[in-house]
């Protein structure tokens, strides 16, 4: 294989030509020769930098101020001239290096496993928590067949990167949405094995490409794993149709897209979903209640009456995570302990129930708190935590926490290491900032010192006293009674702390104190 190269010419239609203008790898042969014109392109840029040095020094060179008349030296316009024209090809010649070089990348003889592993962290959606409203997404894992063949061939012969259909058809409102999805989706069905749904309707836009986008998806309901789903009321009589179809779904979650949309008395068609371990139905606006097989249930969220929230509880003996949120009932003193063996994270909305429980498993609980709570927090979970002997060490408040009563929660439940405060409203304020004041050591006085991690957010624009933070912080990471390992400081779109503030916290974490900030306050519940 013999062709003469030159940096300003590449000739097309040649090896070479299709090397540099794609991503494919270079053969052994291809790379002994790309190398031989790096190393002398790298010498050609040597000398057009000793050229361009000497030049430099001839115009900027003070003592002889162009006082020759021999009309043989040449003139300072003719040198700079000269100068400008080296400059551009060392640029040019920098450029076609560069080009070379990105040929040899190690990119582009990666491993087929290993870049098929990158590919699907790349299109891949996170298995854990609830399966959340995701977004609007018909390009990946497309755009990765477009890089190069072997990018492509890689993409095609792995079906878990296809398995994600995303779409969310809210923020849509484009006249031919099912003429430019219908080929992709279809497409992406073919290439996948299993199939993980995420399909948002909207009561804004026509419901006949959705309906029939749902009809094709339906047609492939034995491949769902994983089902998120925003109903509009012109889908429900297509649901029905999918009972004993769904024996492969692991994971559900289902919300309403307006209230107009609860036209039904009940769901009833995942009843027969014999594998589901994952299930979260968002009863918004009214209960309707929802039929599905609770036995290997490992996590469930849903909004209901309290005598629903019960039979769940009664029925799913394998239960390791729930989201308790008791609605649509006027709730009262249920004499009826609900005790469960496997429960180990909990968020419950009313605090009022717990009377009625025993988790003796239970490591983590969350409650939404109110200002107009008329409870007594530190008593119930005291009795909770002392009924149920349970390992508890994580707490979170959310909404409206009592300073007064979180303090007391710590110190009647020392088993608490983590505590996780995020408030939902300015009035709030006060309370956190005085859970931080009292959590700050003083010559006196040490409050909690078995706490390990401490976590802090505002949601909206709220935003905490971010100095009294930092001190709180120092403050026990000196003390030599306290256990503190990492903080978390949890923004959403309030007022970021100042510079400052940032450098001791930044100081902290340099010194072995876990992450110290962090976004988004309504994510952590």
């Amino acid at each position: 294989m013999t062709e003469v190269f030159s940096p300003a010419v590449v000739v097309p239609r040649t090896w070479h030509h299709a090397l540099l203008n794609s991503n494919e790898p270079p053969d052994v042969s291809e790379s002994v020769i790309i190398q031989s014109v790096i190393s002398r392109t790298d010498e050609r840029l040597a000398r057009l930098e000793d050229e361009k040095s000497k030049l430099e020094r001839m115009i900027n060179h003070g003592d002889d101020p162009w006082t020759c008349s021999c009309h043989i030296c040449p003139t300072e316009s003719q040198l700079q001239d000269k100068l400008d024209s080296i400059i551009a090809d060392r640029l040019s010649l920098s450029n076609y290096r560069k080009r070379n070089g990105a040929v040899l990348s190690p990119l582009r003889r990666m491993p087929s496993e290993l870049l098929g592993e990158i590919f699907s962290w790349t299109c891949g959606f996170s298995s854990r928590g609830t399966l959340w409203r995701g977004k609007f997404d018909v390009v990946q894992p497309w755009v990765l067949t477009w890089v190069s063949s072997r990018w492509r061939a890689v993409a095609l012969s792995s079906p878990s990167l296809w398995s994600f259909v995303v779409l969310d058809f809210s923020s849509q409102t484009p006249n031919s949405l099912s003429q430019y999805l219908f080929p992709f989706v279809e497409a992406q069905i073919q290439r996948s094995q299993k199939l993980s749904i995420h399909f948002y309707a909207s009561c804004e836009i026509d419901s006949r490409p959705q309906i029939q986008m749902l009809e094709l998806l339906s047609l492939h309901a034995s491949q769902w794993e994983e089902l998120s789903i925003g109903i509009i009321a012109e889908m429900i009589p297509l649901l029905p149709a999918l009972c004993d179809r769904l024996a492969s779904l692991k994971r559900l979650w289902i919300q309403w897209e307006g209230p107009e949309s609860q036209q039904t008395e009940s769901i009833d068609c995942f009843q027969t979903a014999s594998s589901l371990i994952d299930v979260g139905v968002f009863n918004e606006y009214m209960f309707i209640p929802t039929t599905f097989p609770t036995y290997r249930l490992t996590r469930y969220q849903l909004d209901g009456p309290w005598q629903t929230q019960k039979s769940i509880l009664k029925e799913t003996p394998n239960l390791a995570e729930a989201r308790i949120e008791v609605s649509f009932d006027n709730w009262e003193a249920d004499p009826e302990e609900i005790v469960h063996l496997s429960l180990q994270r909990a968020y419950i909305s009313r605090p009022k129930v717990l009377p009625s429980l025993t988790f003796p498993a239970l490591e983590g609980v969350a409650f939404w708190v109110s200002n107009n709570d008329n409870l007594d927090l530190p008593t119930l979970l005291k009795s909770f935590v002392d009924r149920s002997a349970c390992p508890l060490r994580r707490l979170c408040l959310r909404g409206f926490p009592n300073a007064d009563a979180t303090i007391q929660v710590l110190q009647r439940v020392p088993s608490i290491t983590e505590l996780v405060i995020i408030i939902s409203e300015p009035e709030a304020l006060e309370q956190i900032n005085a859970i931080i004041e009292a959590l700050t050591v003083s010559e006196s006085s040490t409050v909690a010192p078995q706490l390990r991690h401490l976590s802090f957010g505002c949601e909206e624009e709220n935003s905490i006293d971010y100095g009294a933070y930092l001190q709180m912080l120092q403050s026990r990471w000196k003390s030599a009674d306290c256990a503190l390992t990492g903080s978390a400081l949890f923004i959403d779109s309030g007022p970021r702390p100042s510079r400052a503030t940032r450098r001791g916290l930044h100081a902290l974490a340099t010194g072995g104190i876990g992450p110290c900030a962090g976004e988004r306050a309504s994510g952590g519940q």
